[in-house]
This record gives C-alpha cells, structure tokens and sequence, in this order.
C-alpha cells in the first residue's frame, strides 16, 4: 500500500487537508516570511472558520469572496470554504474599485474575507461603501488589526477564528463534479467573465503537475504566480497536501528581495509554483533543477 493509496481522483480540497493533517500533523505547510503553519495547524483554523461561518449563516452552495494577498490567510479561508461545501470567488486584490464592484455583484457573493490594508489600498474604506451598494453581500471578514467601526455585518478574522475553535458545524462533502471556485477572466475584449471550476479539476491539475515536476515528500513549492489563479489554486495550494508532506511558500512576489525560501535566496528560474528545493536521500537539501510540465 503506497503512502498516498487513499488520495483518489474522488477527492476534494478538504479530504486531501484531513488526511494530511491526520497522518502528517506537524509537518509544514505553509512558509511565509513570519510564521509556519503544520497541515494540522491550516486544518484546525479552516474548522474553525468554518464553523464561525456556519453560524452566520453561510452554507453549502453560497459564494465567499476572497479579497487577500497570498497570505496564509488566504489559504485557510479556501480550506474553510471547501469545508462548508460553498464556492470561493477569489479575486486580484489590485482591483480597482468599479472592478471589485462588478465582480461581488456579477458572482453574487454573500460574505467577502479582505485584508484590512495592503498594497497601499484601504479595504475598509473600500468596503464600507460596497456593502451600501451591494445589498448580497451580507457579511464582510477583516484580515489585521485595525479597530472596526461598529457593524453586525463586520468580523475580524481572528474573532471568528477564536469563536468557532471546537464548534461544531454541518460539513457538506463535495462531489468532483461540484464547482468549487470562480475564477474571473482579466476582460480585455469585454465584461471579465466568471469561469467555473469543479473540485475535480482543481484536483486533476494537481495531480498531473505533482507528476510532471515529480513533486514529492520534503519538496518546497515556491508560489510565484498568484493564489487567486487556477494553478495557484490547484497545483499551489492542493498540490504540497497530495504530494506529502510538501510544503508551499506563500508570499508577496512583486520585488526581487521578496524572492526567498527556506534553504536559500535568490531569484526562481521560473514562474508558476514550482518545487524550489528538494531532500536528498541523505536528508540534506540541494536545489531541483529548472522542469516544465
């Protein structure tokens, strides 16, 4: 029996974490420049974000924006999604305003996950006028540590986190064929179009980068490309669980000086995620050589 025999092409974003998180719970998963966080660590704060979110209401089939640098936050909130069954909008959080108003409105999103400030761009400003305009969007939850102005329909990410640790909530498993993300087109011809993409795709395209990189345990993936695409989405974040225990560095991409990972700096010789380190079978690190799926 191989160590990954129960990841099948039947599985989804949250049966892949679980059993990561079950077999591997103190290995790493995610990297970023100040903090690591186990596969047990992103299982049991995308439970309690789900949970947090349940009871607001928010349940299978409903869509959660997600408005966030590639932070580990960002992360959690995809397992947490997959966990209740709704699909994620994640979107390009360099938007301008009238784009992230007709990208909320067009998906229909109920609740939207957003860093309070990033990129020189104050989301909460931001928001408190999408939430008068956009009467769907029920609930809005902040990433940092700001103090809110007072709104029943504004959480701080860590409140909810600290609420929902140990409550328990109705997990609506997935099928391969559900959809579980929205990803919208850049609309250089036209209105961005929404595309759909089902739990089985995601997976399948994980799947086959894993083998063509020839990703596997004690690997580090290194996200160059952004976390709100496909192959973020899939190959990124669902690809180091599979693989396992891979890890996958998230971080800020938009300066060469950000461009480091555990074992080395330096400049990524490509882009997309890539496996950037690898362990010897004498356990001692060397980096991967440069392959193309």
């Amino acid at each position: 029996m191989t160590k990954n025999q129960r990841l099948t092409a039947r599985s989804t974003f949250s049966s892949v974490l679980a059993l990561r998180a079950t077999r591997d719970p103190g290995a790493p998963f995610l990297l970023a420049h100040d903090s690591t966080l186990s596969f047990a660590d992103v299982d049991d704060r995308s439970e309690a974000l789900a949970a947090s979110l349940a009871n607001l209401g928010i349940e299978s089939g409903d869509r959660i924006a997600l408005v966030l640098p590639p932070w580990p936050e960002f992360a959690v909130s995809v397992f947490a999604a997959a966990k209740l069954g709704a699909t994620i909008v994640p979107l390009n959080p360099r938007l301008t305003a009238p784009e992230l108003r007709y990208m909320l409105r067009h998906s229909g999103a109920v609740c939207a996950i957003t860093a309070e400030d990033a990129y020189g761009i104050d989301y909460l400003q931001l928001f408190e006028d999408l939430l008068v305009e956009l009467p769907e969007l029920n609930y809005l939850v902040t990433v940092g540590e700001e103090e809110l102005w007072y709104d029943d329909r504004v959480f701080q990410w860590e409140d909810l986190i600290s609420a929902g640790l140990g409550r328990d909530f109705r997990t609506h498993p997935a099928d391969p064929g559900d959809p579980f993300a929205i990803v919208y087109t850049s609309g250089t011809t036209g209105k961005p179009k929404g595309v759909e993409l089902s739990h089985g795709g995601l997976v399948h395209a994980a799947r086959e980068t894993n083998e063509a990189v020839q990703l596997g345990e004690g690997d580090v993936v290194v996200g160059v490309s952004s976390l709100f695409h496909a192959f973020g989405l899939g190959p990124g974040l669902r690809g180091p669980p599979w693989a396992g225990p891979a890890s996958c560095c998230t971080t800020d991409w938009t300066t060469p000086k950000h461009w480091s990972w555990p074992g080395g700096t330096g400049r990524p010789s490509t882009t997309g995620f890539r496996p950037c380190s690898r362990r010897n079978s004498a356990g001692s690190r060397s980096r991967a050589t440069s392959r193309r799926p």
